[in-house]
């Protein structure tokens, strides 16, 4: 025997409401594994841009080739490189 409270208007208008509370959680889980892929992928492209995102912040470099140092308080500083030439040699052709 099945017992039965409300109609089931009352019942669809619940059950909507309640996959509606669950879109919101949802969304920010989506949204979490989203910002950790994107993260992922510009550190292994090597972003210079990361430095400056106010998305991320730098709190400590904890990984780092064998004999790498933490020192606290650093300020990064974004250099652009230029081609080296070598004393006596004609870099123009």
């Amino acid at each position: 025997m099945v017992c039965s409270n409300g109609t089931g208007e009352e019942m669809l208008l619940e059950m909507a409401l309640a996959s509606l509370s669950l879109l919101f959680p949802a969304w920010l889980i989506w949204r979490a594994f989203s910002t950790s892929r994107q993260l992922e992928q510009r550190l292994a492209r090597g972003d210079a841009s990361l430095l400056n995102d106010d998305r991320f912040n730098i709190d400590r470099v904890t990984l780092g080739p064998a004999g790498t140092e933490l020192i606290e308080d650093v300020q990064f500083v974004t250099v652009q490189t230029q081609p080296l030439s070598i004393v006596g040699e004609d870099i123009h052709g």
